[in-house]
């Protein structure tokens, strides 16, 4: 039987499905993190143990359609013993539908063996995303990472020399102290070892961190946009001259190496969360489960939903998030994709951001520079206000 919410879902319009399951745990929080996390490692067997009866009240939906993707995030997933890891993958290949073409499981350098590599891949593991943030020390401190530089080069070295499908590696640039060499650099490392794909992220200050209450206190001041823009073009004509694809704001990948999974969210294509705080959308219904390890445990303990809320889009939500979501990637947006009953008003606009540089246009379909990337927000903001559904 499926969840009530789902009565105004239109499964008839799912073709396959995709799994994302937060797995929340942390040994300690990074200065910068304000994702849910508990460094309560003793909680891993009843968290395990939740999440394999969240998957059996998910059954009939994960058994109705093939499951395409999997990606395991957190939290830090690798840190999760082999003999838990060993659970949810039997739970998962019960499933008759389940033969995904991409699993995809979140690590940090500390957790990267030649054990744990082959392990995973024994299990279905086809990719590899590693946070690594930055090589240098000093930049590690202000984020509050816990591996060291080395860890992160033996990492990377195992991770070049594996036999997985693909693999990615997490940088982060704008860090007061951070040198334009020190982040091409880091680029360069990893695009010598032959890196797939690179995920490239702004610091932005979020509330409920370290570096949040550093900036209120005044002890900790952000750089200032014209270098964090800097920043971001130098490392866009890096990566194009290296033979990367930019197809979304933070991502650049070798051809044939996106990521499958990510693509569901920005196309707006079906997935299911599992796990605290994970979030689940099928057309035009979408819900989050609770945000606390206590609170989804309690839940499922009597057999219940660990729902925090759902909702169901309107025309004008669902529009909107083709904004900021489509938009993003280089697929862009065509008008024809949009229910407008204004399309001058939304032309103009278009072409007015075509002339400042921020879009391209090819065919109908427009799409964001690498100049507009940087201003994306702003921009979906004005283009979706040019529009009345």
């Amino acid at each position: 039987m499926l969840p009530h919410w789902l009565e105004k879902a239109s499964l008839n319009t799912v073709q396959t499905l995709g799994l994302y399951i937060h797995v929340p745990f942390c040994r300690r929080a990074c200065h910068y993190c304000d994702f849910y996390f508990t460094p309560r490692a003793s909680l891993m067997e009843a968290y395990t143990e939740a999440l394999l009866h969240e998957i059996d009240l998910y059954g009939p939906l994960l058994e109705a359609f093939p499951i395409q993707t999997v990606f395991f995030g957190g939290g830090t997933p690798s840190w999760l013993p082999f003999h838990l890891w060993e659970r949810v993958f039997r739970k998962l290949s019960r499933f008759s539908t389940y033969a995904p073409t991409e699993v995809t499981i979140e690590a940090n350098p500390e957790d990267i063996s030649l054990q744990s590599l082959h392990f995973w891949q024994a299990h279905g593991v086809t990719r590899i995303s590693i946070g690594i943030q930055s090589f240098s020390p000093r930049v590690l401190r202000t984020l509050g990472r816990f591996h060291t530089p080395e860890a992160a080069y033996t990492a990377v070295e195992l991770l070049s020399a594996a036999s997985l499908s693909s693999w990615n590696a997490d940088l982060i640039f704008g860090v007061p102290g951070q040198s334009m060499e020190e982040f091409l650099s880091d680029i360069s490392f990893l695009a010598a070892h032959h890196i797939p794909h690179l995920s490239l992220y702004g610091l932005t200050i979020e509330e409920r961190t370290v570096l949040y209450k550093k900036v209120q206190r005044g002890r900790f001041v952000p750089v200032d946009d014209e270098l964090y823009d800097a920043f971001y073009h130098a490392a866009h004509g890096f990566l194009q001259e290296a033979g990367f694809i930019w197809y979304e704001i933070s991502n650049w990948a070798r051809p044939g190496h996106e990521c499958k999974h990510n693509w569901r969210y920005w196309r707006r294509e079906a997935y299911i969360g599992l796990g605290p705080s994970a979030h689940s959308f099928i057309p035009e219904v979408r819900w989050a489960n609770k945000r606390s390890l206590r609170a989804y445990l309690a839940s499922l303990e009597t057999g219940e939903y660990p729902l925090d809320f759902w909702e169901a889009l309107s025309a004008e939500e669902q529009q909107r998030e083709l904004w900021i979501t489509q938009f993003r990637t280089r697929l862009g947006i065509s008008l024809s994709e949009l229910r407008s009953e204004d399309r001058p008003a939304l032309y103009e606009s278009l072409e007015k951001m075509v002339a400042s540089g921020w879009i391209e246009k090819e065919g109908d379909r427009y799409r964001l520079t690498a100049a507009g990337a940087l201003i994306a927000n702003r921009l979906a903001l004005e283009l979706d206000s040019q529009v009345r559904v």
